[in-house]
């Protein structure tokens, strides 16, 4: 196994620095090609890249495909407005869109975290000057889309993974309230599936994996045990599943201050 030299670790942090948001695949065969196939583990690798960017406030962090699977990695601020920071090819206008669409996808009424495309475009026009037409609001949405931060899905919008990587403080901070965290690989869940016994939510994902390892190939909660017949489920054109609004203090505090 090769050692994690200064070198090749340094032409790592500048590979991450400059591609932002990638693959654990693009990642794993960068590591690869700079240690010439003789790369060390992924897990030390990421962990001696973290101790460099530390200098930088910048942390390398990874998410899971709620649907499929796949893992991506983001390089993220730990201090700065993660929004602000990690768009900085958008202008004010662009950054304004953005955050509303965000927070309106995320504090979805029906507890889906899907807003449709037709109020997003029209949400998205109402957030830009006088003269920004429907036109604009499309071409941004499928900015932010192709960027990563957002996803269409079937005509419905719906946070990205990049968003779920590096806004996670963010949303957990101001929409505590809003929160959802799978019982199975303790991530962000914006789709899935509820156990109706005890409340426990858990990705479509992560569901298949629980069905697939279980003799019966029945669904159980790897909470509390009951098995999950009909589960409610909640993510873009589901019945959806509606939030227990209790703010938190954090959360109030956050928005009066992002108010003010």
């Amino acid at each position: 196994m090769a050692e994690l030299s200064a070198p090749e670790r340094q032409m790592i942090v500048q590979w991450c620095m400059s591609a932002q948001f990638f693959s654990e695949q693009a990642l794993q065969e960068t590591i690869s090609r700079i240690y010439d196939n003789e790369a060390p583990a992924l897990q030390d690798t990421v962990d001696a890249v973290n101790l460099r960017l530390t200098r930088y406030s910048l942390e390398l962090r990874s998410g899971m495909s709620q649907t499929s699977g796949e893992r991506m990695w983001a390089l993220i601020n730990t201090k700065a407005d993660a929004i602000a920071t990690g768009a900085t090819p958008y202008s004010p206008t662009l950054l304004t869109i953005l955050k509303h669409l965000i927070e309106q996808v995320y504090t979805d009424q029906h507890g889906n975290f899907a807003v449709d495309l037709h109020t997003a475009v029209r949400e998205a026009t109402s957030k830009g000057s006088t003269s920004y037409s429907r036109r604009d609001a499309q071409e941004a949405i499928d900015w932010f889309c192709s960027d990563g931060w957002l996803q269409v899905a079937d005509g419905w919008v719906v946070l990205g993974q990049r968003s779920c990587i590096e806004l996670q403080a963010y949303l957990t901070d101001g929409f505590a309230e809003y929160m959802r965290t799978c019982a199975l690989c303790k991530e962000m869940a914006t789709q899935g599936v509820m156990c109706d016994a005890c409340g426990a939510f858990i990705h479509p994902y992560c569901a298949g994996r629980l069905s697939e390892t279980s003799k019966a190939q029945m669904l159980s909660c790897p909470t509390c045990h009951q098995l999950m017949e009909s589960p409610s489920s909640f993510g873009p054109g589901k019945p959806g599943i509606r939030h227990n609004l209790v703010k938190s203090d954090a959360s109030q505090t956050q928005r009066n201050e992002d108010d003010g």
